[in-house]
């Protein structure tokens, strides 16, 4: 029974990792498709944005709270890979 298991979570780990490899691609292929899109004066305008974002920030906080909104990100796009993938959350 130990060698199904095993065989079974390592299918499922598998697969997991062919989905992210197909997500990736369809992520590269969106950008390339968005970005070859882009006027001079669009991305100048998304350049400036973010420049004034990064000014808005706190330099005391502004890195430790960038870094707990893409953890939390992150945390969250987890569960709900795994819940498409069917993973039980413990």
């Amino acid at each position: 029974m130990e060698k199904t298991k095993l065989k079974t979570q390592k299918s499922d780990l598998t697969t997991f990792l062919e989905g992210y490899k197909k997500a990736n691609e369809l992520i590269k292929a969106e950008k390339i498709t968005y970005l070859s899109q882009l006027t001079h004066e669009k991305s100048l305008q998304e350049y400036d944005s973010l420049c004034n974002i990064w000014e808005k920030i706190p330099r005391k906080d502004g890195l430790e709270m960038l870094e707990r909104q893409r953890v939390s990100f992150l945390i969250e796009r987890r569960k709900r890979f795994n819940k498409i993938g069917g993973f039980r959350e413990k």
